[in-house]
C-alpha cells in the first residue's frame, strides 16, 4: 500500500512529536504493509510554513536512517496545504510542496465552514496544469450535509482523498456514513492514514482493510490504496469513473 497523507515528520506541525516517534510510525507503517509514505505535514500561513526544500532536507536525512535500520519503505515529499487565496502562488514559489514533486497537490478546507472561493482556487490550479486533491472530504460539515458537492468538485477536475480511519468511525458516525456514501458513489480516488501519532492508524490497518473490503471489495480497495497512489509517485494521470449521484440529498 501507499500512504498518500501522513504527518510523520517531527517538529513541522502537530504530527510526530520527535524523531523517535517518527521512526516508530515508519516502522508501524512498514509492518502494516505500506511500501511508500507521502509526508504531507501541514502548510498553514503564519503557523506551519516549512518550505518544500526544508521538507526535502528532513526527508533525506530520515531516509538515510531508514535505510540503515533496514526498513523497506520510501518517504516522498508533500504537504497538506490549508486553502487560501494565494495557494497557487505559494506553489509557484515552492513554499507548498506538491505530492512527490508531481502535478498532484493536496489541500484541505475548514472542517466547519464553507470557503466561497474554493471553486476559483480549483480552477486556477487546473490552469497551472496541476491536479487538485481535496483531503478528507468526509470530515467537512458541508459535505456531511450535502455530499453531492463532492461531485461538483470532481466535475471541475478535482480528486478526493479519504482517510482510512473514517471507515471504523474514528471521526464519528456521521463522517463514517458520509465516507461510505462517497465510496459507493465512486467519488473517492485515494486513501490516506492522516496519521499524526504512533500507535494509532497504522496499528489498526488490519481492521480497517477488512472494513473497506466489506464495503467496496478487494479490487476497488487495491485501486484506492495502491494503484492510484502509485500513479502519483510516477506523476501519471489516473483514470476515474464518473461518480454517481448520491441519494437522499438536496441536489438529487
Amino acid at each position: 500500500m501507499v500512504d498518500i497523507h501522513s504527518h510523520i515528520l517531527p517538529g513541522i506541525d502537530d504530527g510526530a512529536s520527535n524523531i523517535n516517534e517518527t521512526f516508530a510510525m515508519i516502522q508501524e507503517a512498514c509492518d502494516a504493509g505500506f511500501t511508500d509514505i507521502f509526508s504531507t505535514s501541514h502548510y498553514i500561513e503564519n503557523e506551519y510554513e516549512f518550505s518544500k526544500i526544508e521538507r526535502e532536507h528532513i526527508i533525506n536525512a530520515i531516509m538515510k536512517k531508514v535505510e540503515e535500520k533496514g526498513i523497506n519503505i520510501k518517504i516522498h515529499v508533500g504537504a497538506e496545504a490549508y486553502i487560501s487565496n494565494n495557494l497557487p502562488q505559494l506553489i509557484k514559489d515552492k513554499k507548498v510542496a506538491t505530492l512527490g514533486n508531481s502535478r498532484y497537490v493536496l489541500f484541505e478546507l475548514p472542517l466547519n465552514a464553507k470557503v466561497m472561493y474554493t471553486e476559483s482556487i480549483i480552477d486556477e490550479l487546473i490552469r497551472m496544469n496541476l491536479i487538485p486533491v481535496i483531503a478528507h472530504p468526509e470530515r467537512y460539515e458541508m459535505v456531511k450535509k450535502e455530499p453531492n458537492i463532492v461531485l461538483e468538485w470532481i466535475a471541475r477536475g478535482t480528486l478526493m482523498q479519504c482517510n482510512y480511519g473514517g471507515i471504523i468511525g474514528i471521526y464519528g458516525n456521521e463522517a463514517q456514513n458520509t465516507l461510505v456514501k462517497l465510496l459507493k458513489a465512486d467519488a473517492v480516488h485515494f486513501l490516506g492514514t492522516d496519521c499524526h501519532r504512533s500507535n494509532s492508524i497504522y496499528t489498526k490497518m488490519e481492521e480497517i482493510e477488512k472494513s473497506f473490503i466489506k464495503e467496496i471489495g478487494q479490487d476497488k480497495f487495491n485501486i484506492l490504496s495502491i494503484e492510484n497512489p502509485k500513479s502519483v509517485i510516477n506523476n501519471e494521470k489516473i483514470q476515474i469513473q464518473k461518480p454517481n449521484m448520491i441519494k437522499n440529498s438536496f441536489f438529487s
